[in-house]
This record gives C-alpha cells, structure tokens and sequence, in this order.
C-alpha cells in the first residue's frame, strides 16, 4: 500500500473536504421545497420557474429563464447574504466607517429662476437625460373584473379600528446621540437612519421637465399639481449633525425645483409643514420611506392648494402593524442599533366606502383592500399594507359618490401611504406607479377623463437619471 506523507495528507483531506461540501451544497440547492419565492432582504419575488413554450424553447430563452431561477432561488440564500455582511463587518472589508461620513459631494443648486410664477412655458436650462422610449399601450377598460376575489375581502375594516395614535413623539426613540455609522447610502444616527442626498442638476432638470411637459399637454384638459417629498436625513436629523455631512440642502433644491415649474403647474410644497412637525412620527427609523402620518400633513397642504377642506386626523380609522424592520435595517447588515428597535406602521382609513381595483403587469385585474392586514408578514414587508405595495395601475372607487371629480397618481412607493387619503375627495384616484406601468400619462388622462394629475415623488427620486429617464418615457 502507497504511503503518502504529510503534506500529500493533508492535500487529500483538503479535495475530500471540498468535494464534500459541493456535493452537500448540490444537493441542498436540489430541494426543491427550501427553495423560497420571496426574498425579505431585497423585498421582492424571486424568479419563477419558467412554464414551457415552443417559442422559449427555441430561442434558447427557457432555459436562461431556469439558470435564472436556479441562481435566484438558492436555498436559504437571505441568511448567507446576511451571514457575508457580518463577515465583512468584522473582516473590515465591508462599506461601513465609523464616524462621520464626507460621502459624495452633490452638484450646486442653482438660485430659484426668476420666471416662476411668470406664463412662460420654457424649460429650464439644463441637460437632460435621453429619452430612450416612448409608452404606447393602452389602459384596461374600466369594467368589473372577472378575477376579483370574493366581496367580503374588498374592504379591510375589522372591530380593531382604533382611533389615531400618539402622534407627538416617535415609538422606541432613544436619546443615544453618541452612536453613528456611516455607509455608502445611509448615515445612523443612534437607533435612526437617514438616506443621504445629493443634488444632480441633469437628472433634477429631467423631472422639471417632465413635470412641464405634462402641463402643457393638459392645458385646458386637466389640472397638474407636484410635490417632492424630503427624506429625513433633512427633517428629521438634528441640525448640528446634518450640518457636519456631506449632503445637499433639500429645502432650497424643492424650491427650485417647484420655482423651475411652469405657470400651469400648481406647486404644492411640504416642506415647511413637515420641518415644524418635525418632532413627530414623520419617518420610519429603520426604513427610507415616510410614515401615513407625514403623508397626512402633505395631503392637507394639498388640499390648500386645490381649494378644499382637508379632514381632521381623528376623522379616520387606524390600524398599526408593530414590528416593521424595513430598508435601512437591511443595508446595514442587519444593524443592532436599528433592530433593538423595530418601527410601527400605521394606516388611516378614510370615512367611505371603497373599491379598488389592481392591474399587474399583464393586465390581470383583482380586487384588493385600501389597506391590507399584514399582520403576519416578515417584518421587511410592512408598509406593503398601503394600497396592494407597487402596481402598473391601481384604481379606487368611491362607491358612496355617484359622481365626482377624478385624479391620477404619478408615484413610486412614497405615494403609497398618500393615495388613501386622497379616496374620500374623488369618485376615482387612478394610481401609476411609473416604474412598472406600461401606459402612457396621456393615454390614461384621454381614456378615463381624469381631472388632476399630481405628481407624488421623493427626492431621491429626481436625483435618479435612470428612473427620471422613466418618467419622462411615460409621458405620451
């Protein structure tokens, strides 16, 4: 019998090793029932295993679809993404830095044109991102799904309703100032993080050129409103700690964004009214978005733009879901600071009865609640309660009008919390969620005779070329 010394041992110890571990990781990504469909990380559906067609087989797409799925679909592939963040953590190889972060430097935000308020209808001069595309597709026929799910699931008011939470302090906030980590994006600040921004004038001019674009379309058709919504690194953030950041001041670029609109556009600017609410619960802590309640308060400071009476808060129903973990949770690595401390999410349900129908991107129709009760969901996907999470197109009908005026939502997920109030106001509230849709603004106003558009973004949102670019590609 061959002898093998030391070093020859230890070399087939290592390939037996190996192979066994590959033959055990074979295996385990074989079972088919620990492969998941939904991955809580990234807040989305994985890939699906793709059913078969003549046409797919052929163009050597069926099977790119199932290496797709295959790779997508790795067992238990939300614990080793977070098990290689904490690796990294401790290796000090990953993005994070301790103390403050210099991060990017955002272009100069240029003084509010002084042509605001004036009728011209001249885009301001700056460069804008290509348009690639042009929408096309026409909208459904609003008549009653076929696939709707039993009536008793249309709407969502269970004997919990209670009536409007503490709104004067955020739920689990600590006074500890002291700990603060900085990544590539977000910035924590003791058990809050905050999304950094920085101004980019091309994207930024893309947006205000979308906004002007669809105003002068609709002259004389329907009315245009715009907000931008700050994110909280600017309200929420104490001053003296924003102020050693590396970040553009949004109140002057929403300034200039609204001053850079035309005549026709009703600017609607929340900005104000969210600062001096500012100790409030306005924004989540361990998520980029905004709570319902800071889309309350830019509802009435809609309302005051259109000229109507906004409903006091106690008017509505709430329900809260605890335990909500969402985006800055997950980009930190599962951050201990924010996790000791889970948000709540709470939803206002307005006085009236509604309808509201989703449309997914083939077109299929359903019927689903204003606000969904995601009691049981994972604690990343908790502000999916807000009118059925992002849709190509959602419509909501008032079925205590017999008519009455009609708008259409132009958002992303920031306008999810905000479309609900806006329920009680119109007999429809058409939402498009721009990333996903693929029907024309245009295209939906003429089908359906809509009245107000309202452009509902956050301001990262405009800072964004690719998802400007999108927009404007919407516009028809």
């Amino acid at each position: 019998m061959k002898k093998y010394n030391k070093e020859q041992k230890f070399n087939i110890t290592k390939i037996v090793v190996t192979a066994t571990v590959l033959f055990l990781m074979a295996a385990l990504s074989l079972a088919l029932p620990l492969r998941p469909a939904v991955s809580e990380t990234e807040k989305r559906e994985l890939a699906k295993f793709p059913d078969f067609t003549l046409t797919a087989l052929l163009d050597g797409s069926y099977f790119s679809d199932i290496s797709l799925w295959f790779s997508d679909t790795v067992p238990f592939r939300d614990t080793f993404v977070s098990l290689n963040s904490k690796i990294q953590n401790f290796l000090g190889t990953s993005r994070v830095q301790l103390g403050f972060s210099e991060g990017n430097k955002g272009d100069e935000i240029p003084d509010v044109p002084g042509n605001a308020q004036t009728e011209s209808t001249t885009v301001p001069s700056v460069t804008e991102p290509p348009v690639t595309e042009v929408i096309t597709t026409e909208p459904p026929v609003t008549t009653a799904p076929e696939t709707t799910l039993p009536p008793e699931t249309t709407t969502f008011l269970p004997e919990t309703t209670t009536s409007a939470p503490e709104t004067t302090t955020q739920p689990g906030t600590t006074e500890n100032t002291t700990h603060s980590q900085a990544f590539s994006s977000i910035y924590i600040h003791g058990n809050a993080g905050y999304e950094y921004y920085h101004f980019n004038q091309a994207a930024t001019g893309g947006y205000i050129s979308a906004v002007n674009q669809t105003a002068d379309k609709l002259l004389g058709k329907a009315d245009v409103y715009c907000m931008v919504i700050p994110t909280s690194i600017d309200i929420v953030l104490p001053e003296d700690v924003r102020a050693r950041l590396s970040v553009s001041d949004q109140s002057k670029a929403i300034s200039y964004m609204l001053g850079s609109t035309n005549y026709n556009v009703k600017k609607v600017n929340i900005y104000p009214t969210l600062k001096s609410h500012s100790n409030e619960y306005l924004y989540f802590r361990t998520d980029h978005h905004w709570t319902a309640l800071g889309a309350y308060y830019a509802y009435t400071d809609f309302c005051a733009v259109k000229g109507i009476g906004a409903l006091p808060l106690g008017a509505y129903g709430v329900l809260s879901f605890d335990g909500f973990l969402g985006s800055f949770y997950t980009d930190s690595g599962m951050s201990p600071a924010l996790g000791a401390t889970p948000d709540r999410v709470d939803a206002y349900l307005p006085p009236c009865n509604t309808v509201m129908t989703v449309y997914d991107k083939n077109g299929k129709p359903s019927v689903q609640p204003l606000i969904y009760n995601v009691s049981g969901n994972a604690a990343s996907n908790k502000y999916g309660c807000f009118i059925f999470g992002d849709n190509p197109l959602t419509i909501i009908d008032n079925t205590d009008m017999a008519s009455g005026e009609s708008c259409l939502v132009i958002k992303e997920s920031f306008g999810n919390c905000f479309v609900p109030f806006l329920a009680y106001h119109y007999k429809y509230v058409y939402v498009m969620d721009f990333r996903y849709s693929p029907y024309s603004i245009m295209s939906l106003v003429d089908a359906y005779g809509i009245d107000d558009v309202i452009f509902c973004n956050n301001i990262s949102m405009t800072r964004s070329t690719s998802m400007v670019n999108t927009l404007l590609n919407h516009i028809g």
